[in-house]
């Protein structure tokens, strides 16, 4: 059952430190890459002296990775999980640069990595992406690009991979025996096994 992370349980969080904390399952951790990196977590417009007046806004509690710094995402039991959406904005507009987000995943596969490009007339409002190739993965890790790593994200869609009980691995073997069991044939009398 796929989960949406909001960051909506961390409203008004801000710091210049590493930080992490669990959401429907998931641990969010935010690190900083530059030594001036800091993050925020709610409306923009509450704290206008973090980001400009022009920064990205969709109304609601966000994730503000500013000056450096990047979020990982993993299940808090280990477990893998599929990654198939998100919500990407640029944090400072009027700038005249695009914003370039790498996103890299550990998984069953090994590495999957992919790029979103958002170009400047379309960083005034969060857009929707889409992703296929994120299944079977440990973790997920977005970060801002070389030239300008200001990024905003929120709404990520997360699905946990099911597995199966142990009462269900049981179920199947013993179905398994009595199928064979059915379809065992007597040998014919008078000869060995």
């Amino acid at each position: 059952m796929a989960t949406t992370i909001d960051f909506e349980s961390q409203d008004g969080g801000y710091g210049y430190y590493d930080y992490s904390f669990f959401e429907d399952g998931f641990r969010v951790s935010y690190s900083a890459i530059d030594p001036f990196g800091f993050y925020l977590m709610d409306n923009p417009a509450d704290h206008l002296g973090m980001c400009s007046t022009g920064c990205t806004s969709n109304g609601t509690t966000a994730f503000y990775g500013f000056n450096g710094s990047s979020i990982t995402f993993d299940l808090e039991n280990k477990g893998l999980f599929s990654f198939t959406a998100l919500d990407v904005a640029q944090t400072f507009l009027g700038y005249g640069r695009p914003l370039t987000l790498t996103l890299t995943a550990m998984g069953v596969n090994g590495v999957v990595t992919d790029t979103i490009f958002v170009v400047e007339n379309l960083a005034e409002s969060f857009s929707n992406f889409n992703f296929k190739n994120f299944v079977n993965i440990s973790s997920l890790t977005i970060t801002g690009g070389q030239e300008f790593p200001e990024f905003a994200i929120d709404n990520v869609v997360l699905s946990p991979v099911e597995v199966p009980e142990p009462a269900s691995w049981a179920m199947l073997i013993g179905g398994l025996g009595i199928i064979r069991s059915v379809f065992r044939r007597p040998l014919p009398s008078g000869l060995a096994r």
